[in-house]
């Protein structure tokens, strides 16, 4: 080693070896080098220990220590930095001991002289000198720093210790953290922000940030809810016409209605303002209308009604008017005369001698009573019930299911399914699931079809506890239910808006099909007087759910009679349709007669003459189809809703033997409420405890647009549609 004499006014050690070194050195390995002057010497890896003392270890290595002598090599010392006055030791650790003795022989630094090596005060200076890539690098300022620099640039590293504190005569050495390069650090500018604050700013962001995205989507549920009306089906929430095509309209003058007189009617269909109109059975029959229920062919039209050509006509013009095509159908029998049947009865044993049940038969039986009906002409025949438990029978039905859908059907009413002769529950869920596929095949996007089902069908299922109910109901569309109106006893109507709703609460895919009548039922007009239909049909519009029309009810057609009796023809509630107050009711021409007789009042309850209660109509039909309030069906969990402790879509505000006052809302949307007086007497009532404030749309009688609700006054057979002021 190279010696030299300790000329520095600093800390001395006598018994040591010293270099003194005045000048300026441009990297610790520079100092070293010069106290190190041996060309075989190792290179040096210093670890600089940050405590209450410093210095500069040195691992000399077993190789190296064969250069230098035993004593020199652990008794050696560096006078570092001359006029600073800052001593360190260098010794030997090759042992590799981490802990290291300081005997008397250490030189250790005092703290207030440390400064020149770690200037506490600035953050930039470092324990350690600059490295300069070039001897003759000017410039630079004294400070010095340790800076993390790119791994392709040869920048020498030092090991640094943990500082540790001393405690007793021993040090205690932390282990090696890692290893750091060194250069001149320039001027980092983050280093002095206010860190404290910046955390605290970056977590109020994301609070902020986090609230902000809960409200959005608490935002977004709430549009969807408001705006669910638009994902509803066409078949849902909307209203259908229901038609006899023999009773509609005759364009060929023979006394029958028929498929091209409903064509030529299509536009006063369309101006009524519904989505959907549905034919009952229009299949071939044994003595059609009369006995249309009496099928012998399912895959013709029957010739009153006219030629396929013609069906296929109206279905094309119905979809060119966004208008769809429900047909009724019962798969349950069908005439002793159809094709099936005939072979059937001739030969026991051949192909057929499965399609039907034994020798049972089903007489053609009416809601009538025979002194309240008059025969214009004898039935003949009789109805066989086929075997649902015969797979052949099966395919039948499929097929003639996919012959009208290929003709472009939109859906059927599967009539009579109470009386399928099937073998067990899971038997009829079987048929039943076989249709739903089918119709899902021809089904694309939004032009889905439908099946509907009579509840008179699903309550059969529940007396019976089917253990298929709950599935059954998942493959229906629609529950037809009929909406029995009887006057001082409209406190039922309640219980009857529940137990619809409570099909909710097995399956919630079908939706409630409310009517007030049908082919199959008297005529509103003949139950309920005449004053008081126009109400209930605005209130049967009013009701959670789709709405089913029967033709002719809005301008009170009545059932047929036999005006020199007074009797009610059998299948009277058929009665042909009464247009105009002109021969016939303008419903045939030519001089012909009908085949079912006009009703006397023609010349009244027309549509000409009724055209202020069709306007109504269609206009609440209107309101009904866009508004989610109105449109959607029910949708509780108990009773408990209906006195407002639940959401619902519905809520009875009040109702006795003659008024209910029911409100319809839904979450987003307009509040609206019906006042329905159906009693013989006018009442005024304090409605006020509900509703501040009600702006009446449409009325059945003469009332003032913003009646004062604490006072509120109404006549016999009047029914209110109201806003509900919020």
């Amino acid at each position: 080693m190279m010696n030299s004499n300790q000329t520095d006014s600093g800390p001395t050690v006598s018994s040591k070896q010293k270099l003194s070194m005045l000048h300026d050195v441009e990297s610790l390995d520079d100092r070293f080098t010069t106290a190190l002057s041996s060309p075989e010497l190792p290179d040096i890896e210093p670890s600089v220990i940050t405590t209450d003392c410093l210095e500069i270890l040195v691992d000399f290595g077993q190789i190296d220590m064969d250069h230098t002598s035993s004593s020199a090599a652990a008794d050696t010392s560096f006078v570092l930095g001359g006029d600073a006055g800052v001593v360190t030791c260098v010794r030997d650790i090759s042992s590799g001991d981490p802990y290291v003795d300081i005997s008397e022989d250490t030189v250790l630094i005092p703290e207030e002289h440390a400064q020149k090596v770690l200037d506490i005060d600035d953050p930039f200076t470092c324990l350690i000198p600059k490295y300069s890539s070039t001897d003759s690098e000017t410039g630079i300022e004294p400070g010095l720093c340790t800076h993390l620099l790119e791994t392709d640039r040869q920048v020498p590293s030092y090991n640094i210790r943990q500082p540790h504190r001393m405690h007793g005569t021993l040090p205690s050495y932390s282990p090696r953290i890692g290893q750091l390069t060194v250069a001149k650090c320039p001027s980092i500018f983050y280093l002095h922000w206010n860190w404290a604050a910046i955390r605290l700013g970056c977590f109020v962001m994301l609070v902020f940030t986090m609230v902000s995205m809960f409200c959005v989507v608490i935002r977004l549920v709430a549009s969807n809810e408001a705006g669910s009306d638009l994902r509803r089906g066409w078949w849902q929430g909307t209203v259908s016409y229901e038609i006899f095509p023999a009773s509609f309209q005759d364009s060929d003058s023979d006394g029958f209605g028929d498929l091209r007189g409903l064509i030529q009617r299509l536009d006063y269909i369309q101006s009524l303002n519904v989505a959907s109109v549905r034919l009952n059975s229009i299949f071939s029959a044994l003595d059609y209308p009369l006995e249309y229920t009496h099928i012998i062919d399912f895959l013709r039209v029957d010739p009153h009604l006219g030629r396929m050509s013609d069906f296929d006509l109206l279905v094309k013009d119905l979809h060119a008017r966004n208008l769809r095509l429900i047909l009724d159908i019962n798969p349950s029998l069908t005439s002793d005369q159809h094709t099936w049947a005939a072979h059937w009865l001739q030969n026991s044993s051949g192909q057929y001698r499965y399609y039907y049940v034994g020798n049972e038969t089903l007489e053609n039986v009416s809601d009538f009573e025979d002194d309240e009906k008059e025969n214009p002409s004898r039935p003949f025949g009789s109805k066989l019930f086929l075997n649902w438990s015969h797979s052949a029978v099966h395919k039948e039905m499929e097929n003639v299911l996919e012959f009208w859908l290929q003709k472009g059907v939109d859906g059927f009413y599967m009539k009579g399914l109470e009386q399928l002769r099937q073998d067990n529950h899971t038997g009829l869920y079987v048929v039943m699931k076989r249709w739903r596929h089918l119709l899902d095949i021809y089904s694309k996007d939004a032009n889905k079809k439908i099946m509907v089902v009579s509840d008179i069908f699903l309550n059969k299922l529940k007396n019976e506890r089917s253990p298929n109910l709950g599935l059954i109901l998942d493959l229906c569309d629609l529950i037809d239910v009929q909406l029995h109106i009887s006057l001082n006893q409209i406190s039922s109507i309640k219980t009857q808006i529940l137990q619809a709703a409570d099909w909710n609460s097995i399956s919630i895919k079908p939706w409630t099909h409310w009517h007030l009548g049908s082919a199959e039922t008297s005529r509103l007009a003949t139950r309920i007087d005449s004053s008081y239909t126009l109400g209930a049909m605005i209130f049967l519009l009013m009701l959670p759910g789709s709405i089913s029309l029967f033709y002719g009810d809005e301008i009170n057609l009545q059932n047929s009679i036999d005006v020199t009796t007074g009797k009610t023809y059998n299948e009277g509630q058929l009665c042909p349709m009464q247009w105009e107050p002109t021969f016939e009711a303008n419903f045939t021409g030519n001089g012909s007669l009908s085949w079912l007789p006009v009703r006397p009042d023609f010349l009244i309850n027309n549509v000409a003459q009724r055209n202020v209660n069709v306007s109504l109509i269609s206009q609440v039909i209107s309101i009904k189809q866009n508004s989610s309030s109105l449109g959607m069906k029910a949708e509780f969990k108990d009773e408990s809703v209906t006195r407002g402790k639940e959401f619902s879509t519905f809520l009875f505000h009040h109702i006795d033997n003659n008024l209910v006052v029911l409100e319809r809302h839904f979450p987003g949307n307009k509040k609206y409420v019906v006042f329905a007086e159906f009693g013989e007497t006018r009442r005024t009532l304090d409605f006020s405890r509900y509703f501040s404030s009600v702006k009446i749309l449409f009325s059945t009688k003469e009332v003032s647009e913003t009646p004062n609700v604490g006072q509120l006054s109404l006549s016999p057979g009047a029914v209110l549609i109201g806003e509900v002021g919020r």
